[in-house]
């Protein structure tokens, strides 16, 4: 570790202590009319030093001290130039105008790819946008060091990431908000998610992520907190292929004592094959002499050293041009990558009067995969006309194993030691086909169509847990212990879920083309949106019995020899599990037809956006209860539903830099798939028991915003905004009256959230004008959300929640991201440096609701600390080092009881990650 740090250190020291230049800055104008020229190219002559202008006809950049013939060029004008003696460390303005060339032709039409991948871009995107939205893309999600898109949502204001349970937007959780990819829909791979897991998408594969807060028309209407587009990459302008590993270290896993069960060849790679399957009728095969035989798979886990964790990636992509207008082009990737995480912590569970019934000293071993494929084509017609045909494959696989040991009130026995393996494969296959059409004169009509087909695959074959009366030392032998019949057992659960999505939007311009603007003054918009979606889910468990409850003699650090050999002597056997309620099918349906109207009311000052959007659902689940009888038929529940959504924003141009907007709206939130399953699921022994309820209705939403953003120059901002929002009618966990640790949902009460956000990127040499490189070269960053939220059940709901009247779970009354950035360009503009440091923070959060008189549990306040230093070598080697993590703190959950008591119900540190890579393109 002490390595790494010293290493980061020699190359800021170097980096930073070379000779100092001068900064040459300015503007470009147009001669005629005086307007800013963007895109301008402003040069030393005979170099390559220099930049383009921004949206405000700006520049600058850092030069050599002497005597420099600068040179101001672009398409159609004649180009200009200006002597300069540059000083190093004073900032030089220069003022170019540039007249029209007479000699140029009469018009010249520029057909290119907008670059929505960069900062600035989507920061224009942002400012110019009719409706308020927030975009991260792929060259500050490098910059950040983030490797997928869960880490990237996470910089972005109003957004935390709560383990186990997902992103909260504006302290509203998993169920408020929806993902979609290229604008369709895509399902989750987690059976407890609504939303997919974004951690499952590296950001190689993507292009930005579009972040909408507030509704209008288009948008599917089932969110409160935020509708999530991620957009993937498009085939380039020029060919290229880029190649790169990384390796990380992780400072409590790495080289150290690592269990797992590796029990195929290739779960490893995140493909766990044939390894686990299930046997016929759920017991072993029987061997030759016809006694009962063993499973394939081992009760004892192995132990070695954790290696490095490792990435390892591929890209490519190129285009033709076909004809005068035709463009051909494909981008492809791949990408695999590995992660050794160790934890050693507490869990303790307590009744009402803070007395533990559940008390454990926790290890958790988990090795994670992540494995991606894209291969996206594009036809390009013409500049009107282009289809799109996008794939993507990603899949993720987490092999844990999880031991507590101490106390179990619920068991006869002074100690408890509790093993479980958990194998989960998640897979998804997405496959898009879209198109973008522009039709009469000045793109009047605009249609754009698509259609996607989405399979996911969540599978956790072979998971096995045995309990033992001690932990075993030295070999020492103890006992297998059993509570309850299926206390030691081995799990089979597969998820299968298919789900189609088509959608046809239109746009009209009305009335006349007005050039000065570049547009109509008034757009009408309609479409129609479909998805269909069927998840089918099947579960099967095999116990192990024995005549007595307790079986002594076993060493619980290997275990197999001792286990098969008392299954021969039928000590004890294994017995399938048969209950009725195995399989369950869910469905959801959901047609969209909606109407919009934009209308400019005071050209370049005051536009609107009006729309309603009308939702016809349908949902319906296929189930079974446990105290159903096996020959019992199915029972079926379907909940029809028509919601009409209106949606207003209002935008208010101050000057050309800044803006106001307003947002009202009215959404809907539709319960999960897992919510609506009546599943019971425990993830460790004397943890709490989740089941769905099939009887779920959707609740209403309604949404208020108001913001003012200025954008002083290129790439910085500073907005402001007020939000609020009514539930009526929320879905949310509540305990069960019939045991106080099973754990349910319901339609309960109402829920208000309010809140500020304040956001800021800025450099600090337009801060701080005095001519420092240094200061040029660094900027600040930070957003920030303060929030108030307030939960109440309402007092007919059968509940044993002790808190009727609470905050929100998982809202924080503060979310803060902060980040320092510093550039570096070196040997001739030959190296480019960037060095970031990000902290992360919030408010301590309700995790989960108390019940039976114990308070609420809460996530307390923890804050992460990230240095990443990226090198761009000549744009065609990268070398990278980040040292994520660096406070290393204890994350911990804690429990408040009457009289200002408060307990400790969970901790564990994750360890700090060190890492290098680097990657070569051609």
């Amino acid at each position: 570790m002490k390595k790494f740090l010293f290493l980061i250190f020699l190359t800021s020291i170097g980096l930073t202590s070379w000779a100092q230049k001068g900064t040459i800055s300015g503007t470009v104008l147009d001669a005629d009319t005086g307007e800013e020229i963007i895109g301008a190219s402003v040069i030393i002559k005979g170099t390559n030093t220099g930049a383009s202008t921004d949206i405000y006809g700006q520049f600058s950049f850092l030069a050599e001290a002497g005597q420099k013939e600068i040179l101001a060029t672009f398409i159609g004008y004649k180009t200009i130039s200006q002597s300069l003696n540059v000083v190093a460390g004073q900032n030089h303005q220069l003022k170019f105008t540039l007249e029209v060339d007479a000699q140029e032709l009469d018009a010249v039409e520029i057909v290119a790819k907008a670059n929505t991948e960069s900062a600035e871009a989507l920061m224009v995107q942002r400012k110019n946008a009719d409706v308020m939205i927030e975009s991260i893309g792929a060259e500050e999600m490098s910059v950040k060091g983030v490797s997928d898109v869960e880490g990237a949502m996470t910089k972005m204001t109003g957004v935390a990431k709560v383990r186990g349970k997902g992103l909260y937007v504006r302290g509203l959780g998993d169920r408020y908000n929806i993902a979609t990819m290229n604008g369709l829909p895509v399902p989750s791979t987690n059976p407890d998610l609504k939303v997919i897991p974004l951690s499952i998408f590296p950001t190689d594969l993507v292009k930005n992520i579009g972040v909408s807060k507030t509704a209008t028309p288009e948008l599917y209407g089932d969110f409160a907190g935020a509708n999530i587009d991620i957009t993937l990459k498009d085939y380039p302008d020029d060919a290229f292929f880029t190649i790169g590993i990384s390796g990380a270290y992780n400072t409590l896993a790495t080289f150290n004592e690592f269990k797992t069960h590796n029990d195929g060849q290739y779960e490893a790679l995140g493909f766990n094959g044939n390894a686990r399957q299930r046997p016929e009728g759920g017991v072993p095969t029987i061997t030759p002499n016809g006694e009962p035989g063993a499973y394939n798979t081992s009760w004892s886990p192995t132990t070695s050293n954790a290696p490095l964790n490792i990435g390892l990636n591929a890209s490519g992509g190129k285009s033709w041009d076909i004809g005068d207008e035709s463009v051909f082009g494909i981008i492809g990737s791949l990408a695999h990558s590995n992660k050794y995480e160790y934890r050693d912590g507490r869990f303790a569970a307590y009744n009402a009067q803070a007395t533990p019934y559940v008390d454990y000293d926790r290890e958790e071993w988990i090795y994670s995969t992540n494995t991606s494929a894209l291969l996206n084509l594009t036809f390009e017609v013409n500049n009107k006309h282009k289809f799109k045909l996008n794939n993507i494959v990603v899949n993720e696989s987490f092999n844990s194993v999880d031991e507590n040991y101490g106390y179990n009130n619920d068991l006869d026995t002074e100690t408890l030691f509790a093993r479980r393996n958990t194998y989960l494969q998640n897979t998804i296959f997405v496959n898009q086909f879209s198109g973008d059409h522009k039709f009469m004169e000045n793109d009047r009509l605009h249609f754009t169509w698509g259609v996607s087909r989405t399979a996911t695959v969540s599978q956790e074959p072979d998971r096995r847990q045995l309990l033992f009366s001690d932990k075993s030392v030295d070999g020492k032998e103890v006992n297998l212990f059993s509570r309850n019949a299926f206390d030691n057992h081995r799990y089979w659960g597969e998820m299968n879920e298919v789900e189609y999505a088509a959608r046809t939007d239109v746009s009209i311009g009305l009335g006349a083309f007005d050039n000065a603007n570049d547009g109509f003054r008034s757009t009408l918009r309609f479409g129609y949106q479909m998805k269909s979606k069927n998840r089918e889910f099947e579960w099967f468990q095999t116990n192990i019995r024995s005549s007595s409850a307790v079986v002594r003699g076993i060493n619980s650090e290997d275990p197999n020899a001792r286990i098969n050999e008392w299954i021969q002597n039928e000590t004890i056997f294994y017995s399938p599990f048969t209950i009725p309620n195995n399989y369950f099918q869910a469905k959801m349906d959901v047609h969209s037809f909606y109407t919009g109207y934009d209308y400019d009311i005071m050209p370049n000052k005051l536009k609107m956006n009006v729309g309603v959007r009308t939702e016809i659902g349908e949902q319906y689940v296929k189930y079974k209860m446990q105290g159903d009888l096996i020959a019992d038929p199915y029972r079926e529940d379907a909940y029809e539903s028509v919601e009409f959504l209106p949606s207003f924003n209002l935008k208010y141009s101050l000057d050309e830099r800044s803006n106001m907007r307003f947002a009202a709206s009215k959404t809907i939130t539709r319960p999960g798939m897992r919510e609506l399953i009546p599943f019971e699921y425990q993830t460790v022994v004397g943890g709490e028991a989740i089941i769905g309820n099939p009887n779920l209705k959707n609740a209403q939403n309604y949404n208020v915003d108001l913001k003012y953003e200025i954008f002083p120059n290129s790439g910085e901002l500073f907005s402001v905004g007020l939000f609020g929002k009514y539930l009526d009618n929320p879905i949310e966990k509540v305990a069960r009256p019939s045991a106080g640790n099973v754990y349910s949902f319901d339609n309960i009460g109402t829920a208000t959230v309010a809140g500020i956000e304040i956001e800021f990127e800025k450099s600090l040499g337009s801060i701080i004008n005095n001519g420092s490189e240094a200061l040029r070269n660094t900027t600040i960053g930070m957003n920030g959300t303060f929030m108030y939220s307030q939960m109440t059940i309402a007092d007919d709901i059968n509940t044993i929640v002790t808190n009727r009247q609470r905050a929100l779970q998982g809202a924080s009354p503060y979310i803060v991201n902060a980040n320092v950035g510093y550039q570096q360009d070196w040997n001739n503009g030959n190296i480019n440096s960037i060095f970031t440091l990000t902290y992360t923070t919030f408010g301590d959060r309700i995790f989960a609701a108390g019940a039976m008189g114990a308070g609420d549990i809460y996530e307390k306040s923890f804050g992460t600390l990230d240095l990443i230093v990226r090198n761009k070598i000549k744009d065609a080697l990268s070398f990278n080092v980040s040292a994520k993590n660096l406070l290393n703190p204890s994350i911990e959950r804690y429990q408040k009881f009457e009289g200002g008591t408060t307990k400790q119900v969970s901790s564990y540190k994750l360890g700090m990650e060190l890492g290098v890579g680097i990657s070569c393109t051609f």
